[in-house]
């Protein structure tokens, strides 16, 4: 295993992109995720297309573990870059705890959102606390991207938009 490559595999950063858009899906469409939920559980039939949609929540959802799973076996086989030059110890200690949060909080979203979808245990609560967690962790991520490449002007956003000049 290699500890600091100096760019992301093109795997890895396809699989950045994939998550981050089906996360945007999963907040689109949770609604009729949660009224399918509640006719789940109350004995109801779910109306209109709202069974539909929460099958396609269900299939981003799984498409997300994946994903996450993936990213956490490419990076332990092949490392992820250290951090932009010059950033400082304090800066690179908060970026290593957002990345982990945001791998353990997707986790633990697909966990909790599929023990309640097959009612092994109502964890419904616990899962929308998660995604109130996992909405702060991103706009932390990606306002320190933001910042880091144009204020810094240290090249971070190169790293996972290759388009974009160092």
């Amino acid at each position: 295993m290699t500890n600091s490559p100096t760019s992301y595999r093109p795997a890895q950063i396809v699989l950045h992109w994939v998550v981050f858009a089906a996360i945007w899906v999963q907040w689109l469409i949770n609604e009729p995720m949660k009224r399918t939920i509640e006719a789940m559980q109350t004995g109801a039939t779910s109306a209109g297309n709202d069974m539909t949609m929460a099958w396609v929540h269900v299939g981003f959802g799984s498409t997300i573990f994946i994903a996450v799973m993936a990213r956490l076996y490419l990076r332990y086989r092949f490392g992820a870059p250290g951090h932009a030059p010059g950033t400082s110890p304090t800066q690179a200690k908060i970026a290593t705890i957002v990345h982990w949060s945001l791998y353990g909080t997707l986790i633990g979203m697909v966990i909790t959102g599929g023990m309640t979808w097959n009612g092994v245990a109502d964890l419904g609560y616990v899962h929308w606390l998660l995604n109130i967690v996992l909405f702060g962790l991103i706009t932390a991520h990606a306002a320190a991207a933001i910042f880091n490449q144009y204020v810094r002007k240290d090249g971070t956003l190169a790293r996972m938009i290759p388009a974009i000049k160092k």
